[in-house]
């Protein structure tokens, strides 16, 4: 094997005309609050009914009951307001984080008091003080998330990588995604019959109706999904300076772990305990960390300059198509196409504040770090330097075609909640990079981009 330095590329700034970034950011950023605000109002009102008990109900609204669905709804809230707090630290200016911070913070506080202070004249919401502290939490928490990314990205803008941008960040956001569908998967998430009990209750119900015969069950394209888990965790590796050979026995034997603990997760929240799907994610990653052993060497000898990152961009996007069109079997019905389409589809979270499980949650989190990756690496190799696909906004295309198709996959539906969550992790990932002081050092397609360079 050789060495891994020696095949890495050398990050360097890009000779162009330099960004107006903070231009950008000052004139977008009333219009890009606003909408977010919009998406809240959306969420948390769009059933709102005149009525309900007025200012007379703030003794319930201060002594709230705590049931599942409160702590379900409350996690759900963590996670649109985290929106906020990033949306708001995005289009802060720069070199004032503190308080930028803090402004996120107290504008989320403030939306929340006034939306809970609503729900009191309201017969279809109920108003309590719970929700003004998990939106408030999950307004910290996204400003903080964004703070802690570039940060951690910003330490390693001087070392070398394989395309101009830490593999870390591919490595940790879909390793999320992947996690988060292990443990919640889309088609497998039918709780036990005769469910009660605790996490440990659950989880000796699980395991007492397990049984070796589901090994005979392999979800194959899962195979596939969690193959790029691997791979992207070896190259990330590979950059800190492990050799190849042990990144890849430590990627796999760490992700045959994670795949057995997380269907312990399913046995606590009471799914079944399934030994084919271990194989098949123990499998996945193993596989794409010993592809990426024998293959990176390979391929960068081979890919310079724009390459590199034009084959990562094609293969990542047909990687995300594929998580897009599960299960892979197309609708036929003419009638629940048009349903799809006049169903309530533009309303966010609309379909999931309907449920009161995990999933609600996980299908927030996982298409967020699913597209993160993808604005980064724009950040750092846009299509091109001027025009409709310049920046993050062929990630924007991307989300809305795989949204789109979902209208011909069976079991999938339209949700707007999708493409905004997807949307915004390209953001995010594009902003982070260049928060972090990563330049762009070259344009992925030719034409009136940036000149090529050669890592």
């Amino acid at each position: 094997m050789p060495e891994p330095t020696s095949r890495l590329a050398e990050p360097r700034q890009a000779k162009e005309e330099p960004t107006d970034l903070a231009g950008q950011l000052d004139r977008s950023r009333p219009l890009t609050r606003g909408a977010y605000l919009a998406v809240l109002l959306l969420a948390t009102l769009s059933s709102f009914r005149p009525g309900g008990p007025g200012l007379h109900g703030l003794g319930r609204m201060l002594d709230p009951s705590v049931s599942p669905r409160d702590v379900i709804d409350g996690a759900r809230n963590v996670v649109l307001f985290a929106g906020w707090g990033l949306v708001w630290m995005i289009t802060a200016r720069p070199g004032r984080s503190l308080v930028s911070f803090r402004n996120a913070v107290l504008s989320g506080a403030g939306i929340s008091a006034f939306v809970e202070t609503a729900q009191l004249f309201s017969t279809t919401r109920t108003a309590s003080v719970l929700d003004i502290l998990t939106n408030t939490l999950g307004s910290f928490l996204g400003a903080a998330v964004l703070v802690a990314l570039v940060m951690a990205v910003a330490r390693k803008r001087t070392f070398r990588s394989f395309v101009g941008l830490p593999a870390m960040v591919f490595a940790m956001s879909y390793g999320v995604s992947a996690f988060a569908e292990a443990l919640i998967p889309l088609f497998r998430q039918t709780t036990l019959p005769n469910l009660y009990g605790g996490p440990l209750g659950r989880f000796r119900l699980a395991w007492g109706m397990f049984t070796w015969s589901s090994l005979g069950h392999v979800p194959l394209t899962d195979i596939l999904l969690f193959a790029p888990a691997g791979a992207f965790a070896v190259a990330a590796l590979v950059e800190a300076g492990k050799d190849y050979r042990r990144a890849a026995w430590l990627v796999a034997g760490i992700g045959s772990g994670l795949a057995v603990l997380a269907e312990v997760g399913h046995g606590l929240l009471g799914l079944p305990i399934d030994a084919g799907a271990v194989l098949a994610h123990a499998a996945g990653v193993g596989g794409g960390a010993v592809a990426a052993a024998w293959g990176l060497p390979r391929l960068t000898r081979r890919l310079r300059g724009r390459a590199r990152p034009r084959m990562l961009l094609w293969a990542y996007g047909g990687v995300l198509l594929l998580w897009a069109l599960r299960p892979f079997a197309p609708e036929t019905s003419l009638a629940a196409i048009v349903g799809k389409l006049t169903d309530d589809w533009w309303i966010p979270l609309r379909f999931l504040g309907q449920r009161v499980d995990l999933f609600s949650v996980v299908d927030v989190v996982s298409p967020f770090f699913l597209y993160l990756p993808l604005g980064g690496l724009l950040a750092v190799w846009p299509m091109v330097r001027r025009g409709w696909l310049a920046d993050f906004w062929p990630a924007v295309y991307l989300a809305v075609g795989t949204e789109l198709s979902q209208v011909l996959v069976q079991g999938r539906l339209l949700d707007s909640t999708d493409f905004l969550v997807q949307a915004a992790g390209a953001l995010v990932g594009w902003t982070v990079l260049r928060r972090a002081g990563f330049a762009p050092h070259g344009s992925v397609l030719r034409g009136p981009g940036l000149p090529d360079t050669h890592a």
